[in-house]
């Protein structure tokens, strides 16, 4: 199985959910001080993590994610991008992603920009 970052990251999170939830299952186990420690040591993993997990699933990362797959050859984009995907088909160093056509393009690059 190939699992990518976001999976990982993800299952990283399922485990450190239950650590945090599991209270008195870690207090018998481990002790009142020692669970203490685990919950809270797991609780900050959760943020540190979910803030990385949001930022790579952007809709600009999604985007870049899908034109990298295998099999894509070109992702079109048309006037009714936003402004994450405008900035992604308007980057040089995404030759699969663009615009559906050179009036779009310039659209696209003023979207980019927040115009």
């Amino acid at each position: 199985m190939n699992l990518n970052i976001k999976q990982i990251l993800a299952i990283i999170l399922a485990v450190l959910s239950v650590l945090s939830g599991s209270t008195a299952q870690l207090t018998d186990l481990l002790g009142v001080n020692e669970a203490k420690i685990v919950i809270s040591v797991a609780s900050l993993a959760m943020s540190v993590i979910s803030s990385i997990l949001a930022v790579l699933s952007s809709q600009g990362q999604l985007v870049k994610d899908v034109a990298a797959m295998p099999g894509v050859e070109k992702i079109s984009v048309n006037t009714n991008a936003t402004q994450a995907l405008a900035a992604v088909a308007t980057d040089p160093n995404q030759p699969k992603v663009g615009a559906t056509d050179a009036g779009t393009r310039m659209v696209l690059q003023d979207t980019a920009k927040g115009a």
